[in-house]
């Protein structure tokens, strides 16, 4: 399903637009759904209410729709009042079309490979600066994670335990973030207990290059 919002609109206009998606709710082909509160997909705005704060609107969905005055001169991303079933059905599924031709489709071969940096218990991840609003969506889940992240390095799985989220969303939000270039990354040497601590220095520094260089090339870096 996809997410649909309403801001600054008139109660009555909300009303309208409530009528219209439950009307097409039927239709399999419909996915969308109103919702009272971010993530959205998609926003409605009263283009007077929001004139001076467009820019931050803009940053609250992947594709806002203004809706102006009649006779406004069919602007884009607009439309005219009085609100119309058939228009508004036709925005929406022009939306959904682009939202979903921009998402990538299943991970390639390389992005497998490179999600094993973020699965691995040897590499904890620490945000040097916040990441962008586009990668963030307003999705409450992002914040958490982002948040953390900036306080604490945290490998995966420790992402997954405090924020009590999915292991695999955590995992996969670590890539976007490496991706976006806003993490830092703290390899550890993680070595078996079972190695003594005196007599085996050459096997134990052996295993530790090894890993790291294997880390090392996952991320692009030259192996030392």
């Amino acid at each position: 399903m996809l997410r649909l919002g309403v801001y600054k609109l008139p109660v009555a206009e909300v009303v309208v637009i409530q009528t219209i998606v439950r009307l097409y709710a039927s239709d399999a082909a419909f996915p969308w759904q109103l919702v009272n509160a971010p993530p959205y997909d998609a926003l409605l705005v009263d283009a007077a209410a929001v004139e001076h704060e467009y820019s931050t609107v803009v940053g609250m969905a992947a594709a806002v729709l203004r809706l102006t005055r009649m006779n406004s001169g069919g602007q884009p991303n607009a439309l005219e009042r009085p609100i119309r079933a058939d228009k508004l059905q036709r925005w929406l599924k022009s939306t959904e079309q682009a939202l979903r031709e921009s998402r990538p489709a299943g991970p390639t071969l390389d992005e497998q490979t490179a999600l094993e940096v973020e699965v691995s218990d040897a590499v904890r991840f620490m945000l040097r600066r916040w990441p962008p609003a586009t990668l963030l969506r307003n999705d409450l889940d992002n914040i958490r994670m982002a948040s953390l992240l900036a306080r604490r390095a945290l490998n995966a799985s420790e992402l997954a335990e405090i924020s009590q989220l999915p292991f695999t969303q955590c995992a996969a939000f670590l890539q976007a973030l490496r991706t976006a270039g806003v993490l830092e990354l703290h390899v550890e040497q993680a070595l078996p207990p079972s190695f003594a601590p005196q007599s085996d220095r050459p096997i134990r520094s052996d295993f530790a290059r090894s890993l790291l260089d294997g880390i090392r090339r996952r991320l692009g870096l030259r192996a030392s």
